[in-house]
């Protein structure tokens, strides 16, 4: 029998303020599994993620036993226009995070995306891990070779695929958020009506996250962590409304006509299977709308959002 492996004690987290790590830094306090795990969130505040110095240094003070990094571009058009500040936050700056990983002995989980496929014709139920990417945008490229970078780690390195979150708080990343503030000022928000995937709520994602974390046989490798049920925007959108029956109705666009910089994937449905395998399943995306739009209710907006 196989001993189990120590529970990480000591976490890392990047991009500890944006969506996905402000949710999970409140998952690990909340859990009784990780509320005395060593946190230490770091951000674009404390340095520059592109500086191979910095990164050493920060990641080092702290030693570690398991590094989230969710820090990243994520802004597809920026992406597209500015390539050089995609490849050094998403390509090196993954790779100087890999490298103190690789001197410490910690171990990587890496958040990455389902921009990393095209979208022309995934399978029925959806893309598994180990089907072939290919990215039709700079970020889902970037996207890729962090994947690649995590997995020279080995057993060590976890790339975590997910797809179209939400939850936050930047209108430019978050569909739901722009609806709402947008739509409390009576504007009728455009929603793209022909792309697919999985929405998924980043309280959600970061509860499947604390799975990963706290299992005696950490998973290694690629797996695939979104709600379950396939939509367009425009179908959240109307979820959305029913919800809110004051919200104007969205306005359903093609994607051809949003004038994107960018190439977006026509539908990126993740399979979510080998995340079942291992002890986990997320609720439904429209189970996930109803948590989050109560928890909007009760959190204050930004001066001047709403």
């Amino acid at each position: 029998m196989t001993a189990a492996v120590p529970r990480p004690r000591r976490l890392y987290l990047t991009g500890a303020d944006g969506m996905l790590g402000t949710a999970l830094t409140a998952a690990l306090a909340a859990d009784p599994r990780t509320a005395d795990w060593s946190v230490r969130g770091v951000s674009r505040a404390d340095f520059d993620i592109a500086d191979p110095a910095a990164v050493r240094r920060s990641v080092e003070e702290h030693r570690p036993d398991v590094v989230v990094h969710a820090a990243a571009h994520a802004v597809v058009d920026d992406c597209e226009r500015d390539p050089a500040l995609a490849l050094a936050v998403n390509v090196a700056g993954v790779h100087h995070v890999a490298q103190a990983c690789r001197r410490l002995g910690s171990r990587l989980v890496y958040v990455s995306s389902d921009y990393v496929f095209d979208g022309d014709a995934p399978p029925p139920g959806g893309y598994r891990e180990t089907d072939l990417p290919n990215p039709r945008s700079v970020y889902g490229l970037t996207k890729l070779a962090g994947e690649r970078t995590t997995a020279l780690l080995g057993a060590r390195g976890l790339s975590v695929r997910t797809s179209w979150l939400f939850g936050g708080a930047d209108e430019r990343v978050d569909y739901l958020v722009a609806a709402l503030r947008r739509g409390a000022r009576g504007e009728a928000v455009p929603l793209v009506a022909d792309q697919y995937s999985r929405p998924t709520y980043t309280v959600d994602l970061a509860a499947a996250l604390l799975h990963l974390l706290t299992a005696d046989e950490p998973a290694h490798g690629t797996v695939h962590v979104a709600n379950e049920g396939r939509a367009s925007w425009y179908d959240v959108g109307l979820a959305l409304r029913a919800l809110r029956p004051d919200l104007p109705a969205p306005r359903p666009v093609a994607t051809a006509d949003c004038g994107f910089a960018g190439g977006r994937p026509r539908d990126s449905t993740l399979s979510t299977a080998r995340l079942a395998s291992l002890g986990w399943r997320l609720p439904t995306w429209d189970d996930a709308l109803r948590r989050f739009c109560a928890a909007y209710d009760r959190t204050p907006a930004p001066a001047g959002a709403r």
